[in-house]
């Protein structure tokens, strides 16, 4: 049914879109990403009550949207010259979607907490053995000098920020970012077509903006602003927030909160095996995800049903392996399955895709994002640039390679899922571990054996390519693509402004997280420091455990990853003989990365889709997609817009009620 919503989206002409208006809008996204990102200093470094950065789409993007809806109307009567249509919009929302999300706490934020840890608890906590760690960082990633660094966490006296210690940082890891980005993009253009074109996936989260900006019609609104259905779903969301927003200001007004945790009545063994079993509520999952796969829906919390029982089973054994039954690692085993299916599956289009590269041949559309030659370029300069920036950090360039291989590879399955399932959750891939597999794999000493303290300290620095969610961007700029050709502006310029979307987000990153912290202090702020400081102190302190006590192969996970890779390849298997399988490999990889949180929603996609499709056919379910759709818009309008910019006039009561869309 999602082909079928999916093939209502209307096409604008690609000849609407006015290239000499390219300025302007680059002028336009400029004003409304710095917008946005003081917006997430007030709401994320300086509150912290919604996580507006870690939605999909990022809240600040979405607001602006809304903003050039409210405004473009009033426009076309005051100045039409300056009026937007529906193609330099969403252009523009494409710009913010990147440049805003760059900031988030998954990716910049995290970048300063791995890099500035170590130098300021040397000297604040002499107990943690820092000192073996800072010699071994390089100062073109961060100031050495610990007053500096000092005055981050604490605050300094005068609030100015030292641009000048910071200037040669700041340029290297935009350079970082950009060829990261890179690399993301090569990979990405390489099954681009195929998977636009020849397999015509869904891209669900499309849905929502292209609905959203559809052309005004001769009487007014468009039909999705006026339809009755979404204003329900609309107001079911807006009034969940709203208990919790009551609460937070009255506490003793009742309110539904954010979950249901049932572990708490599973307190016996083996019982307490279940734990944690909680029911999240999650408005935006429920609603986006009603356009994903039935199929998917159900092997999502099927299998995380298997996951419980396997961990019942594993205690009724008496087991004590910390981590069992080790979801993540059967969800990377899973990844990386379905990476080699992806590739085996494409091995003809590859195939012809090659031929074109080397003989030169027409290949390309106007749709198309990068010609195989363009393609190549930037994944060779992305892959070399990421290479030889963390080499020269002091990785082993063995273990930059491998890692590298991996992020490239679940970056590359997670887009898939997104374009193909459209589960809105930035966390929805085996985060961590990609780097923890080398280690588990390896054992620790080996890994020590390559590079010693130093390329481990690198290892530890380049840790946010795995527990943060560059991968997201990857996913994001594949809908962008896919949204250029459905609107009409051109794939290839699109791509090329993403770099500059990319460098902009970057710079106004390390500007609107360095202003409040040399202000008010990180630690002041936010308990800790820097968002990711447990993972920086976890990290480092292992690093120096490792000299004296290093960890063999850690044979269970192994297992796991094998198991989920296996499991993976069975359910492909399935699905590849018996199409009306109701068992498809991405929902296990979905249940394997983030089962505990999707689980309940997914449930609830899948009961209510197999009851409106059983007993409705296709025309309710078409009926009620508005519904839906407007379950997930009133959850980002009200708790991500709303109370994110009320968020922003101070902390209590907002923390009360803290908002994460991840």
């Amino acid at each position: 049914m999602a082909k079928e919503i999916a093939a209502t989206l209307p096409i604008s002409a690609v000849s609407a879109f006015r290239l000499s208006r390219i300025p302007f809008l680059l002028c336009l996204a400029l004003a409304l990403t710095i917008l946005g990102g003081w917006w997430m200093k007030q709401a994320e470094v300086i509150v912290l009550a919604s996580q507006i950065t870690e939605s999909v789409p990022p809240i600040p993007a979405l607001g602006a949207l809304l903003l050039l809806l409210l405004v473009n109307p009033i426009l076309k009567r005051l100045s039409p010259s300056l009026a937007l249509s529906r193609s330099e919009m969403l252009l523009v929302y494409a710009f913010c979607t990147v440049a805003t999300a760059v900031p988030a706490c998954g990716s910049l934020r995290f970048v300063l907490s791995l890099t500035t840890f170590p130098i300021y608890y040397e000297r604040m906590q002499p107990a943690m053995k820092m000192d073996l760690i800072t010699p071994h960082i390089p100062d073109w990633l961060v100031p050495k000098e610990f007053a500096v660094i000092r005055d981050l966490y604490q605050g300094r006296p005068d609030a100015k920020v030292p641009w000048d210690v910071w200037a040669i940082p700041i340029a290297s890891w935009t350079l970082f970012f950009v060829v990261y980005w890179l690399a993301l993009t090569g990979i990405l253009c390489v099954f681009e077509k195929r998977w636009r074109e020849h397999e015509r996936l869904v891209f669900p989260l499309l849905y929502l903006p292209m609905r959203a900006t559809e052309e005004n019609p001769p009487e007014g609104l468009p039909k999705f602003w006026r339809d009755p259905l979404m204003w329900l779903g609309f107001s079911l969301s807006a009034f969940y927030n709203a208990l919790n927003i009551a609460n937070a200001f009255f506490p003793q007004f009742p309110a539904p909160g954010k979950l249901m945790d049932l572990g708490q009545y599973f307190t016996a063994p083996p019982l307490d095996a279940f734990a944690p079993l909680q029911l999240w509520y999650r408005p935006e999952v429920v609603g986006l995800g009603y356009l994903m796969p039935t199929e998917v829906a159900f092997t999502v919390w099927f299998t995380y049903a298997l996951f419980k029982i396997e961990a019942l089973i594993g205690r009724m054994l008496g087991w004590q392996w910390a981590g069992y039954p080790f979801t993540q690692e059967q969800g990377l085993g899973s990844y990386l399955a379905t990476a080699f299916l992806l590739f085996y599956a494409a091995r003809h289009y590859l195939w012809d895709w090659l031929k074109a590269l080397i003989s030169a041949q027409t290949w390309s559309s106007e749709n198309d994002a990068l010609s195989p030659r363009e393609t190549v370029v930037w994944l060779l300069l992305g892959v070399s640039g990421c290479l030889a920036f963390m080499v020269a950090a002091g990785m082993h360039p063995t273990i930059a390679t491998v890692y590298l291989l991996l992020t490239l590879l679940v970056a590359l399955v997670y887009t898939r899922i997104r374009a193909e399932v459209g589960a809105p959750m930035v966390w929805l891939f085996p985060y961590y571990q990609h780097k923890k597999v080398i280690l588990y794999t390896l054992g620790t000493e080996r890994v020590m054996g390559l590079g010693g303290i130093k390329s481990m300290t690198a290892f530890a620095i380049f840790t946010f390519m795995a527990r943060g969610f560059f991968h997201s961007y990857t996913a994001t700029q594949f809908e962008n693509i896919r949204l250029g050709t459905q609107v009409g502006y051109p794939p290839r310029l699109w791509v090329r402004l993403s770099v500059f979307a990319i460098v902009i987000g970057v710079l106004m990153g390390f500007y609107f997280h360095l202003v409040p912290y040399y202000k008010s202090g990180a630690v002041n702020l936010r308990e800790g420091g820097i968002w990711g400081h447990w993972h920086a102190n976890a990290e480092y302190n292992a690093i120096v455990s490792y000299r004296t006590t290093p960890l063999p192969p850690d044979v269970p996970r192994i297992i796991a990853t094998v198991l989920g890779a296996v499991l993976t390849f069975l359910f492909g298997a399935i699905r590849f003989n018996y199409p009306t399988s109701p068992f498809h490999p991405l929902g296990f990889a979905i249940a394997g990365a983030y089962g505990d949180l999707v689980w309940f929603p997914f449930l609830i996609v899948w009961a209510t889709k197999f009851l409106v499709l059983r007993y409705g056919g296709g025309r309710l379910y078409r009926r009620t997609v508005p519904f839906m759709l407007g379950l997930a818009l009133g959850h980002y309008i009200v708790a991500g817009v709303i109370w994110g910019l009320w968020s922003t006039t101070g902390k209590p009561p907002f923390q009360r009620y803290g908002v994460w869309f991840g």
